[in-house]
Protein backbone atom coordinates (compact mmCIF):
# COMPACT_ATOMS: atom_id res chain seq x y z
CA UNK A 1 0.00 0.00 0.00
CA UNK A 2 1.34 3.44 -0.93
CA UNK A 3 2.06 5.74 1.98
CA UNK A 4 0.22 9.06 2.15
CA UNK A 5 2.61 11.85 1.20
CA UNK A 6 3.44 15.41 2.13
CA UNK A 7 4.84 17.90 -0.36
CA UNK A 8 7.55 20.26 0.90
CA UNK A 9 8.62 23.00 -1.51
CA UNK A 10 11.42 25.54 -1.41
CA UNK A 11 12.12 28.53 -3.62
CA UNK A 12 15.07 28.71 -5.98
CA UNK A 13 17.88 31.22 -6.48
CA UNK A 14 16.80 34.83 -7.04
CA UNK A 15 17.71 38.48 -6.85
CA UNK A 16 20.55 40.09 -8.80
CA UNK A 17 22.74 42.23 -6.57
CA UNK A 18 22.87 45.89 -7.60
CA UNK A 19 26.66 46.05 -7.41
CA UNK A 20 27.49 42.56 -8.77
CA UNK A 21 26.47 40.11 -11.46
CA UNK A 22 25.90 37.30 -8.95
CA UNK A 23 22.53 36.43 -7.45
CA UNK A 24 21.68 37.72 -3.99
CA UNK A 25 20.36 34.25 -3.10
CA UNK A 26 22.52 32.03 -5.27
CA UNK A 27 21.71 29.24 -2.81
CA UNK A 28 18.22 29.51 -1.33
CA UNK A 29 18.06 27.74 2.06
CA UNK A 30 14.40 26.89 1.57
CA UNK A 31 15.23 24.65 -1.41
CA UNK A 32 18.09 23.06 0.51
CA UNK A 33 15.70 22.25 3.36
CA UNK A 34 13.05 20.79 1.04
CA UNK A 35 15.56 18.61 -0.78
CA UNK A 36 17.18 17.47 2.48
CA UNK A 37 13.80 16.10 3.60
CA UNK A 38 12.96 14.48 0.27
CA UNK A 39 12.43 10.74 0.68
CA UNK A 40 12.14 10.75 4.48
CA UNK A 41 9.27 8.97 6.19
CA UNK A 42 7.66 10.83 9.06
CA UNK A 43 5.01 9.06 11.12
CA UNK A 44 3.78 6.96 8.21
CA UNK A 45 3.91 9.77 5.65
CA UNK A 46 6.38 9.98 2.77
CA UNK A 47 8.01 13.37 2.25
CA UNK A 48 8.45 14.66 -1.29
CA UNK A 49 10.77 17.67 -1.42
CA UNK A 50 10.86 19.90 -4.49
CA UNK A 51 12.60 23.13 -5.47
CA UNK A 52 10.44 25.65 -7.33
CA UNK A 53 12.19 27.68 -10.01
CA UNK A 54 12.22 31.40 -9.24
CA UNK A 55 10.44 33.29 -12.01
CA UNK A 56 8.12 30.35 -12.68
CA UNK A 57 4.54 31.27 -11.82
CA UNK A 58 3.42 29.39 -8.69
CA UNK A 59 0.41 27.84 -10.45
CA UNK A 60 2.64 26.43 -13.22
CA UNK A 61 4.94 24.92 -10.59
CA UNK A 62 2.31 23.58 -8.20
CA UNK A 63 -0.43 22.27 -10.49
CA UNK A 64 1.55 19.25 -11.79
CA UNK A 65 2.37 18.30 -8.19
CA UNK A 66 -1.27 18.50 -7.10
CA UNK A 67 -2.87 16.85 -10.16
CA UNK A 68 -2.12 13.28 -9.20
CA UNK A 69 -4.28 10.24 -8.58
CA UNK A 70 -3.43 10.64 -4.91
CA UNK A 71 -3.02 14.31 -3.94
CA UNK A 72 -0.71 15.15 -1.03
CA UNK A 73 -2.08 15.12 2.49
CA UNK A 74 -0.42 18.48 3.03
CA UNK A 75 1.69 21.08 1.25
CA UNK A 76 4.27 22.94 3.33
CA UNK A 77 5.99 25.56 1.22
CA UNK A 78 9.12 27.31 2.44
CA UNK A 79 10.98 30.49 1.60
CA UNK A 80 13.68 32.73 3.02
CA UNK A 81 12.86 36.03 4.76
CA UNK A 82 15.99 38.08 5.32
CA UNK A 83 15.98 39.77 8.74
CA UNK A 84 13.70 37.26 10.44
CA UNK A 85 15.31 36.05 13.65
CA UNK A 86 13.35 32.81 13.94
CA UNK A 87 11.57 30.24 11.82
CA UNK A 88 8.09 31.68 11.29
CA UNK A 89 4.95 29.69 10.50
CA UNK A 90 2.64 31.88 8.44
CA UNK A 91 -1.03 32.40 9.23
CA UNK A 92 -2.27 34.47 6.26
CA UNK A 93 -1.72 34.78 2.50
CA UNK A 94 -3.22 37.78 0.68
CA UNK A 95 -4.41 38.20 -2.89
CA UNK A 96 -1.86 40.92 -3.63
CA UNK A 97 1.47 41.20 -5.40
CA UNK A 98 3.33 44.35 -4.31
CA UNK A 99 7.12 44.12 -4.59
CA UNK A 100 9.54 46.40 -2.76
CA UNK A 101 12.13 45.61 -5.45
CA UNK A 102 12.08 44.17 -8.95
CA UNK A 103 12.47 40.41 -9.38
CA UNK A 104 13.33 38.92 -12.76
CA UNK A 105 12.20 42.14 -14.42
CA UNK A 106 8.82 42.16 -12.64
CA UNK A 107 7.75 44.71 -10.06
CA UNK A 108 4.00 44.47 -9.45
CA UNK A 109 2.55 47.32 -7.41
CA UNK A 110 -0.65 46.00 -5.89
CA UNK A 111 -2.10 43.70 -8.55
CA UNK A 112 -4.17 40.69 -7.45
CA UNK A 113 -2.77 37.21 -7.86
CA UNK A 114 -6.20 35.96 -8.99
CA UNK A 115 -8.87 38.38 -10.20
CA UNK A 116 -11.56 35.99 -9.02
CA UNK A 117 -9.86 34.97 -5.77
CA UNK A 118 -10.80 35.94 -2.21
CA UNK A 119 -8.91 38.74 -0.49
CA UNK A 120 -7.00 36.28 1.70
CA UNK A 121 -6.66 32.70 2.83
CA UNK A 122 -5.79 31.41 6.28
CA UNK A 123 -3.34 28.53 6.49
CA UNK A 124 -5.08 25.19 6.85
CA UNK A 125 -2.09 23.71 8.70
CA UNK A 126 -1.99 23.42 12.52
CA UNK A 127 0.29 26.44 12.77
CA UNK A 128 0.41 26.66 16.57
CA UNK A 129 1.13 22.96 16.93
CA UNK A 130 3.90 23.33 14.35
CA UNK A 131 5.58 26.30 16.04
CA UNK A 132 5.28 24.58 19.43
CA UNK A 133 6.84 21.38 18.08
CA UNK A 134 9.70 23.36 16.54
CA UNK A 135 10.46 25.09 19.82
CA UNK A 136 10.30 21.77 21.66
CA UNK A 137 12.89 20.50 19.17
CA UNK A 138 15.17 23.35 20.25
CA UNK A 139 14.56 25.66 17.30
CA UNK A 140 13.38 29.28 17.79
CA UNK A 141 9.99 29.51 16.07
CA UNK A 142 7.02 31.88 16.09
CA UNK A 143 3.69 32.45 14.34
CA UNK A 144 3.72 35.24 11.75
CA UNK A 145 0.47 36.88 10.69
CA UNK A 146 1.67 38.03 7.26
CA UNK A 147 3.54 36.22 4.49
CA UNK A 148 4.19 39.67 2.97
CA UNK A 149 3.32 40.43 -0.68
CA UNK A 150 6.28 38.93 -2.57
CA UNK A 151 6.87 35.54 -4.15
CA UNK A 152 6.54 33.59 -0.90
CA UNK A 153 3.05 34.96 -0.31
CA UNK A 154 2.20 34.12 -3.93
CA UNK A 155 3.22 30.48 -3.42
CA UNK A 156 1.19 30.17 -0.21
CA UNK A 157 -1.90 31.85 -1.69
CA UNK A 158 -1.70 29.80 -4.87
CA UNK A 159 -1.46 26.47 -3.04
CA UNK A 160 -4.48 27.35 -0.90
CA UNK A 161 -6.43 28.67 -3.90
CA UNK A 162 -5.74 25.67 -6.11
CA UNK A 163 -6.70 23.15 -3.44
CA UNK A 164 -9.84 25.09 -2.49
CA UNK A 165 -10.87 25.45 -6.14
CA UNK A 166 -10.39 21.71 -6.76
CA UNK A 167 -12.08 20.69 -3.50
CA UNK A 168 -9.01 18.78 -2.35
CA UNK A 169 -8.63 17.76 1.30
CA UNK A 170 -4.96 18.82 1.14
CA UNK A 171 -3.91 21.14 3.96
CA UNK A 172 -1.58 23.98 2.93
CA UNK A 173 0.60 26.61 4.51
CA UNK A 174 3.96 28.33 4.51
CA UNK A 175 7.09 28.51 6.66
CA UNK A 176 9.59 31.36 6.40
CA UNK A 177 13.24 30.64 7.19
CA UNK A 178 16.02 33.00 8.31
CA UNK A 179 19.21 33.59 6.37
CA UNK A 180 21.99 31.04 6.83
CA UNK A 181 25.31 32.13 8.41
CA UNK A 182 27.03 31.47 5.08
CA UNK A 183 24.70 33.91 3.31
CA UNK A 184 25.17 36.61 5.94
CA UNK A 185 28.95 36.20 5.69
CA UNK A 186 28.90 36.31 1.87
CA UNK A 187 26.72 39.40 1.62
CA UNK A 188 28.44 41.15 4.52
CA UNK A 189 25.48 42.39 6.55
CA UNK A 190 24.89 42.13 10.27
CA UNK A 191 21.49 40.47 10.24
CA UNK A 192 20.38 37.32 12.08
CA UNK A 193 21.04 33.83 10.79
CA UNK A 194 20.31 30.17 11.49
CA UNK A 195 22.20 27.07 10.40
CA UNK A 196 20.74 24.91 7.67
CA UNK A 197 20.83 21.89 10.00
CA UNK A 198 18.66 23.73 12.52
CA UNK A 199 16.23 24.76 9.79
CA UNK A 200 15.89 21.14 8.64
CA UNK A 201 15.22 20.10 12.25
CA UNK A 202 12.50 22.74 12.48
CA UNK A 203 10.71 21.49 9.36
CA UNK A 204 11.02 17.88 10.44
CA UNK A 205 9.35 18.72 13.76
CA UNK A 206 6.72 20.79 11.96
CA UNK A 207 5.90 17.93 9.60
CA UNK A 208 5.43 15.56 12.53
CA UNK A 209 3.05 18.10 14.10
CA UNK A 210 1.02 18.29 10.87
CA UNK A 211 0.55 14.52 10.91
CA UNK A 212 -0.25 14.42 14.62
CA UNK A 213 -2.75 17.31 14.65
CA UNK A 214 -5.73 17.19 12.25
CA UNK A 215 -6.79 20.45 13.94
CA UNK A 216 -4.72 23.04 15.74
CA UNK A 217 -4.02 23.19 19.46
CA UNK A 218 -6.04 25.75 21.47
CA UNK A 219 -3.26 27.96 22.80
CA UNK A 220 -2.50 31.66 22.24
CA UNK A 221 -0.09 32.36 19.40
CA UNK A 222 3.50 33.03 20.45
CA UNK A 223 2.74 32.22 24.06
CA UNK A 224 5.76 32.57 26.36
CA UNK A 225 6.53 32.66 30.06
CA UNK A 226 8.22 35.42 32.05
Amino acid sequence: MTLPWILVTGNGAFGTLASRTELHYAANPSSAVALALDGEEIDGHRVVGRSLLWGERPEEALLPLLRTDEPPAAVISCGVFSGRTTVTVERTAVNVEDFQFAEDGRRPAGEPLYADGPAAYLSTLPIKAMATAMREAGVPALISNSASTHGCNAVMYTALHLTARAGLPTRCGFVHLPDTPEHVARIGHNGPSMSLALQVSALRAGLAAVVAHPSDIPVPANEWEW
